[in-house]
């Protein structure tokens, strides 16, 4: 079902069965379905509804004590709810305020399509069974009377379809339609609706809250969030829960009394997911709840980027690939003197696709130089003028295809492409004596290790081939701007 499901109005006809002509102190009553409640079991749109079946006894004084008897309830139906296969009809147990719980009716049934209802389809909550006289219970005559039972009209899959659900008291043929019966005396009597003119009916209308803003399943919200839901004719105040669960175990943030239809609402958490609905309540403070929506807060806004470079070193131009996946570290540096880091990042050097994944979090969108480091080789700086960022877009940057991608030409082509220069085992920005002499000295005693500053060619081994890189790459240093 459409999660955007609106349920425009609930049409209730609550009929009042007068006493029979012949029999005037007979008990009266109002018949009425009232208290409907829509809900989402699923957690994916409204797929259930409750409402109660009350009796109240009218006229104490005139007829005395109202001893119930037997009771069926019928109601006519849009069948454009579905067909009677889609839904599970049934009597909420421990519901009824009948202190004779045989009073309560049996077998409730949905028919769609039902040729008999001119609305299509019907619902028949069929007669309890008989009491006894003696046995029945008494109905209320206090407003709202007495409860008979809660229904519950569920759709087995899924959520009801996106339309009006209209609903009115079945009380005339054809057969079978609503019917009351009282003891009088021990007589088992029929008093439904037998004095033209005397029964009244009135019309309860109700409308479903229904969700606008944030948008199902929506992501990248913003942190502070604007709420919004469509205007309840007879609400007189709103609820908003917000979850971090489906079923509003845990309450993010509740309030039960907004009476407008929008709030904005702040201090969400970067890239989670959250729940939210909305109860309206009417002057009898009875509420309808909404479907529940969920949005998600986006990521921790960062600039994205991805870095091609190759090492010199580890670099092997007849297999195409490095010797090894290494750490690698990029910097964001403002593109003015004295070009100040705005952000850092480190990421791992794939061998193969020669690629680094670098994410700054809070970094501004904005132009700046990158400079890539690794921790046996010269920093290299981007190309002069710098880089563009934006949150939206992973920014790209190939060091491999031109010497000019680096600043001031600072790469070396080794076979068909160009590579960050190895050497710098001090890290002071320059390859030179001081670069040579641990390199000399781990060669002397054949150091072997992984990840050693000496190991240029990361073969695990330090020798005369890492002497020879260093040796070849001497009096080079970092070129910036």
């Amino acid at each position: 079902m459409n999660k955007n499901l609106l349920f425009v109005s609930v049409f209730i006809i609550i009929a009042a069965f007068a006493v029979n002509k012949a029999t005037a102190l007979n008990p009266t009553y109002n018949l009425s379905a009232k208290n409907f409640q829509f809900l989402d079991s699923a957690g994916d749109g409204i797929d259930a509804m409750t409402f109660d079946i009350v009796i109240e006894h009218t006229n104490l004084a005139a007829s005395g004590p109202f001893e119930f008897a037997l009771g069926q309830y019928y109601f006519n139906v849009s069948s454009a709810v579905g067909v009677t296969a889609d839904y599970a009809y049934f009597i909420v147990p421990g519901s009824t305020q009948f202190t004779n719980t045989n009073a309560v009716p049996r077998s409730p049934t949905f028919v769609s399509p039902d040729a008999t209802s001119p609305l299509g389809a019907s619902l028949r909550v069929n007669s309890n069974t008989v009491l006894g006289a003696g046995s029945g219970p008494i109905v209320s005559s206090s407003f709202p009377g007495t409860r008979v039972c809660t229904m519950k009209f569920k759709k087995k899959v899924g959520s009801f379809p996106d339309t009006t659900f209209v609903m009115v008291w079945r009380k005339a043929l054809p057969n079978p339609f609503s019917k009351i019966f009282a003891y009088i005396g021990t007589t088992n009597t029929d008093i439904s609706n037998s004095v033209p003119g005397v029964s009244q009916a009135t019309v309860e209308l109700n409308s479903l809250p229904v969700l606008k803003n944030p948008l199902n399943n929506s992501i990248s919200n913003p942190t502070i969030v604007d709420f919004s839901w469509n205007k309840v004719s007879n609400a007189v105040r709103y609820q908003i829960q917000i979850a971090t669960d489906s079923l509003f175990n845990n309450i993010f943030y509740t309030d039960q009394y907004v009476y407008d239809t929008t709030i904005t609402l702040g201090s969400f958490n970067y890239a989670t997911k959250y729940y939210w609905k909305i109860y309206s309540y009417d002057v009898n403070n009875i509420s309808y709840n909404s479907a529940v929506w969920n949005f998600k807060i986006q990521e921790i806004p960062a600039l994205k980027l991805k870095i091609t470079a190759l090492v010199e070193g580890m670099y092997y131009p007849l297999f195409n690939q490095l010797s090894r996946r290494d750490s690698v570290k990029a910097e964001l540096r403002q593109v003015v003197s004295p070009y100040n880091i705005i952000a850092t990042s480190n990421n791992v050097l794939d061998s193969l696709s020669y690629s680094s994944y670098f994410s700054f979090p809070f970094a501004s969108p904005g132009t700046y130089y990158i400079v890539y480091k690794h921790f046996n080789s010269l920093d290299t700086w981007s190309k002069s003028g710098g880089e563009s960022f934006n949150y939206t877009d992973t920014s790209t940057y190939n060091f491999t295809s031109s010497a000019s991608q680096a600043f001031g030409n600072n790469l070396k082509l080794k076979g068909s492409k160009y590579c960050v220069i190895s050497g710098d085992v001090d890290r002071d920005g320059y390859i030179d004596a001081s670069d040579a002499s641990p390199i000399d000295n781990d060669s002397y005693i054949s150091r072997t290790g992984r990840f050693l500053p000496t190991d240029l060619n990361g073969d695990n081994f330090v020798d005369a081939d890492d002497m020879n890189i260093q040796d070849n790459n001497r009096n080079r240093g970092v070129i910036q701007p």
